[in-house]
């Protein structure tokens, strides 16, 4: 499919890509409001499956919460209208839903008795520009300048429009000077995260975690460290100094666009194992018969189907 074939889901009809659209003076356009969840689709013979279908609208409910959006539709009418977008959209790769005040509003508050809601369900092939593709070779991250928003400012588990204006910006910079991507620190001085995945290091054959004070839970994170506590890789939930860096022997992102991602250098920074380490490509190597529904266990606990 083009994108001109596809649909999009919003507020109960599926409609024409091209007429999804929202006023330029919509307040979630003017206030960053927006509230959002992505996540990955894979073709299996069960059919097509979402990974973390449940845990992603989970997530994307408790966004909302957080940023005191009363949804017109509770979670089991969530999932039956993205499931109702991915069938109407064959080859979907990728599933995008978004809740957002439509109205226009001076105040900082919104003038909807509820917000829109809209589901997008597409293929990679259809929205990367020409000759980009997502992360082909492991990972150069640069430390970022600004540091992670505190959670007394801003809620790490909000997936919200406004909350990466600061990671877009530093990996913009980071871009311009030859990286992929940035690494966040938290106010502490400790790793939280990239612009929009977890990061963990490997020392000592043990898995470094940083702790969810700053970090978004992922779900990419999570089923990565169920697939790491089953192979019996030991792992350490904790604040990571920015010094612990130094000592890594190895460290990866986990994310919805990249699975499991080898990290080659932060900055000057290399790792003492080759790129990727013994533990990244152990796990990156089950993640990826995890979502090809070839593992017995993991692949009916992650994958959904629609």
């Amino acid at each position: 499919m083009t994108l001109a074939d596809r649909k999009i889901w919003m507020d109960g009809r599926l409609v024409p890509w091209s007429e999804a659209s929202v006023h330029v003076l919509s307040q979630s356009i003017q206030r960053g409001s927006l509230v959002f969840d992505v996540m990955p689709c894979y073709a299996t013979p069960r059919g097509p499956a979402l990974l973390g279908f449940r845990e992603h609208t989970e997530r994307f409910c408790r966004s909302a919460e957080l940023m005191a959006m009363d949804l017109p539709l509770d979670l089991e009418g969530l999932l039956k209208a993205i499931s109702e977008t991915v069938q109407a959209n064959p080859g979907t790769d990728m599933v995008k839903i978004s809740a957002f005040n439509a109205g226009f509003s001076l105040d900082v508050l919104p003038s909807d008795a509820h917000p829109s809601i809209a589901i997008a369900a597409f293929g990679l092939v259809d929205v990367l520009p020409p000759g980009m593709e997502l992360f082909v070779r492991p990972a150069r991250l640069q430390l970022a300048d600004s540091i992670k928003l505190p959670p007394t400012v801003f809620s790490p588990q909000a997936k919200v429009a406004a909350g990466y204006t600061a990671a877009s910006v530093a990996k913009a910079h980071a871009r311009s000077e030859g990286f992929d991507d940035i690494l966040f620190l938290d106010g502490a001085g400790n790793v939280a995260e990239s612009s929009t995945q977890s990061f963990m290091l490997v020392r000592g054959g043990e898995i470094h975690v940083p702790p969810l004070d700053y970090v978004l839970s992922g779900i990419t994170r999570r089923a990565t460290l169920e697939l790491a506590e089953d192979a019996g890789i030991a792992i350490r939930v904790a604040p990571i100094p920015k010094s612990a860096l130094d000592e890594a022997e190895e460290a990866f992102l986990t994310g919805t666009t990249i699975n499991v991602c080898p990290v080659e250098r932060i900055d000057d920074r290399r790792f003492s194992a080759e790129v990727p380490g013994p533990v990244t490509a152990r796990l990156r190597e089950r993640f990826e018969r995890m979502v090809r529904d070839e593992d017995p266990v993991f692949s009916p606990r992650w994958l959904q189907t629609v």
